[in-house]
């Protein structure tokens, strides 16, 4: 809007108008007692006041996000507060100068003004929606408008009409003020419909001070006879300027307006008219019986009474009823809540997410995201620190993820330490911030108990397309959580399609896998480690196999991401760790100083984070009766990686003498930093750092900085992937003394291994 057209600040122009409204009061108080005062005053001091009403009421139809209807209810009302000020302007100069020749005609003038204002604003309000109303709704609204506008009507006859039409015999003046008395009366029930029935776009509180306004201009009429003396001359224009500041505060509302709860008990305003007409009409009988008909005093009194009595009592049962009324309703709101929030967070549940993000994708134009987000390792801070704690947790990691979202997207607790969130007119880009934003908001440590708890989250996002349906992209945003996990820590997955297909087949793969553990389809390998200066064996790395019945043998990389996915990879490591123990001890047994002196087992991440573990490995040993030091368990880089239990775990396993090997050292990102920590007892160097050490100097460099490394820490060094004589020989070079590859076995089976056992000739590659 050009800055030439800035409207001032409703608040301002109400007290304008306020103003205006003293200024009227103060100069009809020196009128009433005689203080010369100039007429002229008073006569434009109401044009003024009903315009600053007008502009009040244009800023109002200006209120962002007012929409369509309710904007035009405003400019409509705009027109009918400067016609009713001009008709108001004109009748006001008839009424301070009632003896000019031409004050008839000057109110003649100013009747179709008001009446053309006054049919405007009833038309404006009965444009605006209703809400639904039942059938008996409608019959009670009916008697109580019926009730009401017999009781104006008396009035407007007896105090307004019947005197002026006897006092003046004009018959158009008649019928103009018949027209504006129907008019008004009209426009009554219109602000009638609108305050029991409600209007979407309109303020309620505006609603309210509108129908007060225009009650009060009903009244004003209806009283104009009993102030027709001329030094209260004053007062009809202080009733106009009390209408226009009432509007202005209409107007000045819908630019602020306030929220009421959808669901509160609301008292009908217009309920209660009833009474009011039936006091009202008592005081008029009383009025007549007194001051016409003297006799018929006590009966008016009595009747007078007995309306009143009954009218308090219907009043006082209303209002009980009010009150047990809004009780029911506030326990029906409170169940309605309890039904659809978490308990403890306050958040949406889930039976309300799936319903919200059902009716999301019904009804929206552009896509929508689902996030869902898992705690990792909340189980761990329950089991250590207690369920308290992790009620404390639950409840601060809710509120920073409303913080990590808008006002209008939504935050779930699904249950346990999962989270959801519904994301409306987003894209991937978009959800993926928000995934970012998450991972930063609980980035920063948690305080509780004295604790200061990092808690990390995966989050898989799926992001909706043409015809999706609730169940699909609950089931794509649960896929991609599972492969952020997959991933490790605090990360998230967007879903791809095809995803599906890869997972299924996993579920597949690893429902069959159950089975393949129980029918003893699964068998061990063993590959060699060696002594590089002399080729001889000295211990063995177990390679699980699985042998099925349609597939033929399945390779590792096929089931083992399975495994891990499905959970079995503790079931399927604590039979390979039972079985390897059990070989082990067999080949002391039988083959004595020529047997393997140890056997090396891989672990997972999530079997070193399982609470059983360590037991297991216990038991293991026990079963097999071998020795602790005969066992060496081999850990990954990021198996470890910031998982404290992971740590404690390995500390508590190399207390009980078992050897630790970090496997694939070199990859990771913090390799360094885990040798601080981590109590392994040798270095295996990943196949990668040997693949080209013979022709790449970067490799050479790095495999010479872990033998340094590891003969400073005092650990031993395995090479893996050694395949060629002058690997082994760069390798012997640098001050390596052991090493596994294909240059001396392949994986072989148990009873291959003992061929192997006496010194065998540098360079001769096994043909097994």
């Amino acid at each position: 809007m050009p800055a030439a057209l800035r409207l001032p600040s409703s608040r301002r122009l109400v007290g304008a108008v306020a103003g205006c409204l003293l200024t009227e009061a103060a100069w009809a108080s020196a009128y009433a007692v005689g203080v010369p005062v100039p007429k002229v005053l008073a006569l434009l001091l109401v044009p003024a006041a009903m315009g600053l009403a007008a502009l009040t009421a244009l800023a109002a139809a200006r209120t962002p996000g007012l929409g369509p209807g309710g904007a035009r209810f405003w400019r409509q009302l705009t027109v009918c507060i400067l016609l009713t000020g001009i008709g108001a302007t004109i009748m006001g100069q008839a009424r301070l100068n009632p003896d000019t020749p031409n004050a008839l005609r000057i109110i003649q003038v100013s009747a179709p003004a008001l009446v053309l204002g006054i049919g405007l604003a009833m038309y404006a309000l009965l444009r605006l929606p209703v809400r639904a109303q039942s059938r008996g709704e409608w019959v009670r609204l009916g008697l109580d408008g019926l009730t009401v506008l017999i009781t104006t009507a008396l009035f407007l006859w007896h105090l307004a009409l019947r005197p002026m039409v006897e006092r003046h015999t004009d018959v158009r003046l008649a019928l103009g003020l018949l027209m504006l008395a129907t008019t008004c009366l009209v426009a009554l029930v219109a602000v009638m419909k609108v305050v029991l029935l409600g209007s979407g776009p309109i303020s309620p509180r505006s609603m309210r001070l509108l129908a007060s306004a225009i009650l009060a201009g009903g009244l004003g009429s209806a009283v104009s006879p009993l102030i027709a003396s001329p030094r209260l001359v004053g007062l009809q224009p202080m009733i106009t300027l009390f209408e226009a500041l009432l509007v202005a505060c209409a107007a000045h509302a819908q630019t602020r307006p306030v929220p009421e709860p959808a669901a509160a008990a609301r008292t009908r305003a217009y309920s209660k008219l009833p009474y009011f007409a039936v006091a009202a009409t008592s005081l008029l009988l009383a009025a007549v019986a007194y001051g016409d008909h003297a006799g018929v005093g006590p009966v008016a009194t009595g009747a007078i009474a007995v309306s009143a009595v009954v009218g308090l009592r219907q009043l006082v049962a209303l209002r009980d009823n009010a009150q047990l009324l809004t009780s029911v309703r506030r326990h029906e709101q409170r169940l309605r809540y309890q039904a659809s929030h978490d308990a403890l967070t306050t958040l949406v549940n889930r039976a309300h997410f799936t319903e919200l993000l059902d009716a999301a994708l019904t009804t929206a134009t552009r896509p929508v995201a689902v996030l869902l987000i898992d705690l990792d390792d909340f189980k761990l801070i329950n089991d250590t620190l207690g369920h308290a704690v992790g009620d404390e947790v639950l409840i601060t990691v809710a509120e920073r993820l409303r913080r990590a979202v808008r006002h209008d997207d939504v935050v779930a607790r699904l249950g346990g330490d999962e989270f959801a969130m519904l994301l409306h007119d987003v894209d991937d880009a978009h959800a993926v911030d928000v995934a970012g934003r998450i991972r930063d908001t609980l980035g920063t440590p948690i305080h509780t108990a004295g604790h200061d708890l990092l808690v990390h989250a995966s989050v898989g996002v799926a992001t909706s397309a043409s015809g999706d349906r609730l169940d699909t992209l609950l089931r794509n945003a649960d896929l991609a959580m599972y492969a952020a996990k997959e991933r490790g820590k605090g990360g998230h997955f967007v879903y791809v399609p095809g995803m599906t297909t890869r997972i299924v087949a996993h579920a597949e793969l690893g429902a069959q896998l159950r089975d393949a553990i129980e029918l003893g389809q699964l068998f061990l390998l063993y590959q060699p480690i060696v002594r590089l200066d002399d080729g001889r064996t000295t211990a063995t790395e177990a390679l699980v196999r699985w042998r099925h019945p349609e597939r033929g043998v399945v390779p590792p990389c096929d089931f083992i991401p399975a495994a891990e996915q499905t959970g079995l990879i503790v079931a399927l490591g604590r039979w390979v760790l039972r079985e390897a123990c059990r070989q082990q001890a067999r080949w002391l047994r039988d083959l004595g100083d020529d047997a393997p002196q140890s056997v090396s087992v891989n672990v997972a991440g999530r079997q070193l984070t399982d609470p059983q573990f360590v037991a297991d490995v216990v038991a293991a040993l026990d079963d097999a009766g071998l020795d602790a030091r005969r066992l060496t368990l081999e850990v990954t880089e990021t198996a470890v990686l910031d998982r404290a239990e992971a740590i404690a775990a390995l500390h508590a396993l190399r207390g009980l003498r078992v050897k630790l090997a970090l496997d694939d050292f070199g990859t990771a990102a913090s390799s360094l930093g885990l040798l601080l920590t981590c109590p392994v007892t040798s270095l295996k160097l990943d196949r990668t750092f040997v693949d080209g050490i013979t022709t790449v100097a970067r490799q050479e460099a790095v495999a010479t900085a872990v033998i340094r490394m590891a003969q400073a820490l005092e650990l031993s060094a395995v090479a893996e992937g050694i395949e060629t004589e002058a690997q082994a020989r760069m390798l012997r070079g640098l001050g390596y003394r052991f090493g596994q590859g294909y240059l001396y076995a392949r994986p072989l089976a148990p009873h291959d291994v003992a061929a192997l056992s006496a010194p065998v000739l540098i360079g001769r590659r096994s043909s097994i």
